[in-house]
């Protein structure tokens, strides 16, 4: 059975994570009080719904104490997002996750017993900031304040080479776990341009490097900088 998510506010990140659930298979009610942006997205997801989700008989009606989890993405309006939430736990809500808008807004949901809270800004911060740290990767995840897996675009001087002839693992400590292989680049605003890539399993010594190959690595992140500093 496929995972239930509300996503209440339809902003650039409300819209993406919406999107981004329905691509893994889950079944997700995309709510936001404005029409337009309903319109929007009603043909990609499960169900959308225009309503006012600070109404408390209107989320009733919507029967989202059924649901798995229900983010509340609402990204400028402090008192909508804290009315929305109170809603949700008066009708009984099993899980809430919440984006988080400012320090007070934080205490507050921490003051209601909200947990699960999330700072997508922080977190676009903080890839961004591992990105600069390490050259030429894409994506980073810290394992440990030691070791991370990194997506590296493969360095010019890799390109025609063999998995065998680089010896990541003899020369910088590194496993190399896969590749993936863009066929097609992402857009970043634009909606519908997802980022295609074929992921070619566990590489052989034989595996050749090609132009525009991203690297997924593990390894220390000591090692990894100094692979992006060569």
């Amino acid at each position: 059975m496929s995972l239930r998510v509300a996503v209440i506010g339809l902003g650039h990140f409300g819209l993406n994570l919406a999107l981004r659930l329905t691509e893994e298979g889950c079944e997700v009610l995309a709510i936001d009080r404005s029409e337009e942006k309903v319109e929007a997205v009603q043909d990609r997801v499960a169900y959308a719904v225009v309503l006012d989700s600070s109404e408390q008989r209107a989320l009733r009606r919507l029967g989202l104490q059924d649901m798995d989890v229900v983010v509340v993405a609402i990204g400028e309006d402090f008192e909508g997002s804290l009315l929305t939430t109170a809603s949700l736990q008066e009708i009984g809500v099993r899980r809430i996750i919440n984006r988080v808008i400012s320090p007070v807004h934080e205490r507050l949901l921490r003051l209601m017993g909200i947990r699960e809270l999330i700072l997508p800004e922080a977190e676009a911060a903080a890839a961004l900031a591992n990105r600069l740290l390490l050259g030429r990767v894409r994506k980073a995840f810290e394992l440990s304040p030691e070791y991370s897996i990194v997506e590296l675009e493969a360095p010019k001087a890799f390109v025609g080479k063999t998995v065998y002839e680089l010896r990541l693992r003899e020369r910088y400590g590194l496993n190399l776990v896969t590749i993936k292989r863009i066929r097609q680049p992402a857009g970043l605003l634009s909606r519908g341009e997802e980022e295609h890539a074929v992921v070619l399993g566990v590489p052989t010594p034989e595996t050749r490097i090609e132009q525009g190959d991203i690297l997924v690595l593990f390894g220390r992140e000591s090692e990894l900088r100094r692979l992006t500093e060569e």
